[in-house]
């Protein structure tokens, strides 16, 4: 048996989506985003209520876009991609992707950083997003030495 080795950016996909997150209330360009993903896709957010009990928010497209603009309505937030990888299996495709954060509102200033992780599919000769998974680090979290290594913070 002969195994091949495909090569294949996805950067296109992350790019995108950091991008439309990262501009300002009423300039995000959601059709750039809407294009990469499965009609079927999800999104969760994952992270840790403030009493301490864990939580995952499982979104549409749609649902995720109306609570982005709700939760950064009057913030200015930046999210960079400072690392990528990729494992592609005939039609499907894992993603990990690393991010640095800053959100700034009038009465707050955070910095952080967090991991989205991707499940990609090939349909119709085009790669789509058909999942996202991420959260950010916190107090007792911190990303591992292996999504790390080699990284620099970016001022953002």
């Amino acid at each position: 048996m002969t195994s091949v080795r495909i090569e294949i950016d996805f950067r296109e996909m992350t790019w995108a989506l950091y991008s439309a997150v990262s501009a300002p209330p009423g300039q995000r360009n959601w059709t750039a985003v809407r294009q990469h993903y499965h009609s079927e896709a999800r999104l969760v957010r994952t992270g840790v209520n403030p009493d301490g009990s864990r939580f995952a928010r499982v979104m549409t497209l749609d649902d995720y876009i109306e609570n982005v603009e709700v939760l950064l309505n009057d913030v200015q937030f930046t999210e960079v991609e400072l690392s990528h990888e990729a494992v592609v299996f005939g039609n499907v495709a894992r993603l990990t992707s690393v991010y640095e954060f800053s959100w700034r509102s009038p009465t707050e200033t955070r910095q952080g950083r967090g991991v989205n992780f991707f499940t990609v599919i090939r349909e119709a000769d085009r790669w789509r997003i058909m999942s996202i998974v991420w959260d950010s680090e916190r107090a007792g979290l911190t990303l591992p030495k292996t999504l790390t290594q080699g990284l620099q913070s970016r001022e953002i």
